[in-house]
């Protein structure tokens, strides 16, 4: 009979420890800037704006501004799922695999979550715009929606309503949806790259 490789076991599951461990980081409390700072990154990249890292530059937990970018105050939202617990799933898997001694042992029951009805980004996005705090400081910042709601649609040009938008008060209010970056409303004031990728933005 052959015997199980057990290196190749032991070395999987070294790396499932590493793996899950880094996502418990990531999505913890002290993981927030990381997190704005993924999302803004992969919205630059996605409107084509060529930048350095070092310009991505987080802000007191106590500010306004989330992140700051050249002339842009991002004050960043997830949309997920509802009544998602992400952070305290992650942290659960991750001690499941730490305390693992064989691959058997990560097996189990896993979470089970209700599948939310299909939904729009833009709509979703518009809520958010809508509920969020921050008035009198609106006008000074610039909302970028990160959408990662499950069966949530990408946008399409004919549902962005600037009027509605704008009446809102942000400064600007852009989303990032899968590969998808849209800026849907823009001030006047707005960062002059905002005010170029909405010009030349095409929606797929």
């Amino acid at each position: 009979m052959k015997k199980p490789n057990i290196i190749n076991e032991t070395a999987l599951l070294d790396e499932m420890k590493r793996s899950l461990k880094d996502d418990a980081d990531f999505f913890s409390n002290n993981g927030k800037e990381a997190r704005e700072i993924w999302v803004v990154r992969e919205f630059l990249r996605r409107i084509n704006l060529p930048f350095e890292d070092s310009e991505l530059v987080s802000q007191r937990q106590d500010s306004k501004i989330d992140l700051q970018f050249r002339s842009a105050n991002f004050q960043i939202k997830e949309i997920t799922d509802p009544n998602i617990k992400r952070g305290d799933e992650v942290r659960a898997a991750y001690k499941k695999v730490r305390d693992a001694k064989t691959l058997e042992d990560t097996l189990g029951p896993g979470f089970v979550y209700d599948v939310p009805a299909i939904s729009s980004a833009y709509q979703l996005v518009r809520e958010k715009a809508s509920g969020a705090k921050y008035n009198g400081h609106k006008a000074q910042l610039d909302l970028l929606c990160y959408v990662t709601r499950t069966r949530a649609s990408k946008i399409s040009a004919d549902e962005v309503q600037l009027p509605e938008l704008t009446a809102l008060g942000w400064r600007s209010i852009s989303c990032l949806i899968g590969d998808q970056a849209t800026v849907l409303c823009i001030g006047h004031d707005a960062p002059l790259f905002l005010i170029e990728a909405a010009k030349n933005q095409i929606f797929t």
